[in-house]
Parts: structure tokens; sequence; C-alpha cells
């Protein structure tokens, strides 16, 4: 089987919510705890998830050095792969501010502990887009993995860069690069979102993030995944939604989205989607709400808050 095939193949599963993991910690944030966060993966699956997602921010590589990014990769590779089921997705990434040496070296690690892909981001500063296609075409000729690119505004090298956004050429090109499998979207600007979508996804998967399966439905007819919302809560309502779409059902999706999401699009909004779903995670005894500064936790008027509506959510679910 050729590596084309492998990338080929995969690109047709990644489709309906892909599942990002979110790791919890101990001791006041000073250790990760790492027997939740398989208990939350194993939690996920039990509930519907098959594709799973470690990521620079859910997954707080942020707050991470990089032997802890390996070492959190590597718990959620063997978890993942130790349910034994063909139908699941293994994504793992990078830390967000690193060489294009160091990349190679996580892409490397992600494909000898049995990773499916590695999503790469790219938060050097923008001078040119030839850096950043270099970047990312380096890194594939270097290691045969298929590549998510985390594609999100840049921080700006040069004026003339004025808004951030990767130009449509740019994503044009790197999705001409072989290895290049998916797109994680994260620019949360529909209309720029949709140009995206029109231009590249014939030959990338496409996994918009930021607003939840509101945003999806605007893109649905050629983008087939979205990153997880209040399915990181409650895994299979998203995947209900994706049924619900696929047979048309628009009344239940909109139940889906009035009841359950969008209730919770006001603890995105106004306490942070970050430090909301760890307390409604809390809430439901999922993980602990406890974070590593310079995060820190809700405080416990918001925190009940947080449980309140989780517990009017909980009567749709």
């Amino acid at each position: 089987m050729t590596f084309i095939y492998i990338i080929m193949s995969l690109k047709d599963r990644i489709k309906g919510p892909v599942y990002s993991i979110i790791t919890p910690f101990k001791n006041n944030g000073k250790d990760i705890d790492y027997e939740s966060l398989e208990n939350y993966i194993q939690y996920m699956y039990d509930n519907g998830a098959k594709i799973f997602y470690a990521m620079a921010f859910n997954t707080r590589y942020l707050l991470m050095s990089e032997d802890e990014i390996y070492k959190v990769n590597e718990c959620v590779i063997k978890k993942i792969k130790g349910f034994n089921d063909k139908e699941t997705i293994t994504i793992v990434g990078d830390p967000l501010d690193c060489s294009t040496e160091t990349s190679i070296k996580f892409a490397q690690h992600a494909k000898d502990h049995g990773a499916d892909m590695i999503s790469l981001i790219y938060r050097a500063y923008l001078f040119f887009d030839d850096h950043v296609f270099n970047h990312y075409n380096t890194i594939a000729n270097a290691v045969d993995i298929p590549i998510l690119v985390h594609e999100m505004p840049f921080m700006k090298g040069i004026p003339r860069h004025q808004d951030g956004n990767w130009s449509i050429d740019l994503l044009d090109r790197l999705a001409d690069i072989p290895n290049v499998l998916a797109v994680k979207e994260d620019a949360k600007l529909d209309d720029y979102t949709k140009d995206i979508v029109d231009k590249i996804s014939d030959r990338v998967a496409i996994v918009v993030s930021g607003n939840g399966l509101q945003q999806w439905s605007k893109v649905s007819e050629k983008c087939q995944s979205w990153l997880s919302g209040i399915g990181n809560l409650f895994p299979k309502v998203e995947m209900d939604y994706y049924q619900y779409h696929l047979n048309n059902n628009q009344e239940k999706c909109n139940e889906i989205i009035e009841n359950i999401e969008k209730p919770f699009f006001y603890v995105k909004d106004n306490y942070s989607w970050h430090l909301g779903i760890k307390s409604a995670m809390e809430h439901l005894n999922i993980m602990s709400k406890q974070e590593r500064m310079p995060y820190q936790e809700l405080d416990e008027e918001k925190h009940k808050h947080v449980g309140e509506i989780i517990e009017q959510i909980k009567k749709y679910v």
C-alpha cells in the first residue's frame, strides 16, 4: 500500500466532528493528570468519538515543555490505538513556538508511535509566504506522515500583512504538497472560510473551528468536518447532529443548535471557551477544572453559573 494511497484513504475518513483532547491537570496545575486524560479519551470513545485531535490550545501544549508534549502525545496515541478500532483516527501536534527542525522531530515521533497524522502550527512571524511554504514542505520531505496544517492568523512580521490571515494562494500551494492531507481553518471569518473551502476542498479535508455547528453548517456542502465544541462534553450530540444533517433532518439539527450549542456559547462568549469547558467538565465529573498558570480556573461564582447552564442543557441531551 503506497503512502499516497494511505493519505487519500485517510482524507476520505475525516468526516463529522473531530474531537479535540483537553488536558487535565492536578496538584494546582503542577502536574498533568494522565489517568484522567486516559479516562477522558475513553469517555469520548464510549460515546461515539472516532477522530481524536491533540492540539496546540485545547490540549494546552502552550503551557507545556517539549518533553511533556512528547509524553502527552504518546499517552494519547497509546490509548486510542488500544481500542483496536480501525475507524479511529489519531492526530497529535507539535509545539507552538519551535524551529522547523523541532517540528520534524515531533513528526517523526508521532509516526514512530503510531499516530495517523501530525498537526503542524506556524507561530513564527510572517515575513513572506515562501517561508511558510518551505517550512511545511521541508517537514513533508523529511517524514512520511500525513500533515494537518493548523491555519490561524499569523503574527505579522512586516506592515503590509495587515490582517494576519493566510493568503489563499499560500493555502493553494500547501494543498499541493503530497503529505498535506487536511487544514484546520481557524480564522473564524465566514467569508474567508468559504473562500478557503471553495479553493482547496477538492484536495484536502478541511476542519472548520471556532463557532461549532453553526459555522460548519454554512460550508457543509463542500466541507465535511468541524472541530468539536459541545461535543467535548456530550460527544454523542455532535455525532447525532452529523447524522441528522446527512438525513436532511433540519428540524433536529436546529433543535441541537438552539437547545444545546447556543446556551453553551453563552459560556464561551462570556467566560471563554478554554476555562468554561473545564468548569463544565468538572461539573459533569469528567475532569478537574484545575489549570496551569498563566491560565487560571474560573472562580466559584462563575463556575456555579456554568453548572446551572449545563443542567439546563442536560434536559435536551
